[in-house]
């Protein structure tokens, strides 16, 4: 029980999950290829630093996903499996594709303004469209169509990492909740093993009720009177003598009896 609450800690204790979680880990792996598919597209014109970005997080998107199903799935690479590596993983990557759905709806509205220009490409594989006017970056409405749906999928798959993140650390709480209950019953078995017995090695009160400084002070009593010589009286006899209550009228204390009735006192 101890080796599996320290593997737990150490997140070598494989949290389960069900076969739609394999599609949520499938899915991300899609839409990471579908924006890094619209982002080329994108940036063999015009290339910009945000869709650069945009293309990174799907290149991690994959790493992140293969990792995460190959090391649940695959028993060759279990040990590999590290749940604290796969929570660090999710939680940086809602981070990235935050970021990077942020930054791309932000350079979409940089364009707003209507124009007509001639655009020419010079045949580079990226940044080889060139439309001059007015020193201003121009796009087709269907290339910003393009960098909308870059901004949408990077929120979606954002939202498949929120999912995927929250189900793992719910299971790994639950997971800790039970190693934390099992710690709190092994205490409590051994307190009554050892602690719950009078004169045990953790006893705080004897039996009788009598707390360990009222046993020692009434030995101590007793100890002094065996030594001044006094009797000790027995455990079943009474500490005190029950005095009789003093009667005036009763026969035995008045002057006047039945054998000198009529004699008064001189």
């Amino acid at each position: 029980m101890e080796q599996a609450a320290g593997a737990n800690r150490r997140g070598e204790i494989i949290i389960p999950t069900p076969r739609w979680f394999i599609a949520l880990r499938v899915l991300q792996i899609v839409f990471a290829l579908v924006n890094i598919a619209l982002t080329g597209w994108w940036i063999n014109a015009l290339y910009y630093d945000e869709l650069g970005f945009v293309i990174v997080c799907g290149l991690f998107t994959w790493v992140v996903a293969v990792y995460a199903l190959l090391a649940e799935k695959v028993v060759s690479c279990r040990r590999a499996y590290n749940t604290w590596a796969i929570l660090s993983l999710d939680g940086l990557m809602i981070i990235f594709w935050l970021a990077a759905m942020a930054a791309t709806a932000n350079r979409r509205g940089t364009f707003n303004i209507s124009a007509t220009a001639t655009c020419v490409s010079d045949g580079s594989a990226i940044n080889s469209g060139h439309c001059v006017y007015a020193k201003r970056d121009f796009a087709s409405n269907t290339a910003l169509g393009a960098l909308s749906g870059i901004a949408g999928i990077s929120a979606l798959t954002m939202l498949l990492f929120v999912v995927t993140f929250a189900y793992v650390c719910h299971y790994f709480r639950l997971s800790f909740a039970a190693d934390s209950t099992s710690d709190l019953e092994k205490a409590s078995a051994a307190g009554v093993n050892h602690g719950g017995v009078a004169g045990g090695p953790g006893a705080t009160e004897l039996q009788g009720g009598i707390s360990p400084q009222g046993a020692a002070m009434q030995q101590g009593n007793q100890q002094w009177a065996e030594q001044a010589g006094y009797p000790q009286q027995s455990a079943g006899q009474p500490q005190y003598q029950q005095v009789q209550t003093y009667d005036p009228y009763a026969p035995h204390n008045s002057p006047y009896n039945n054998n000198n009735a009529g004699a008064y006192p001189q």
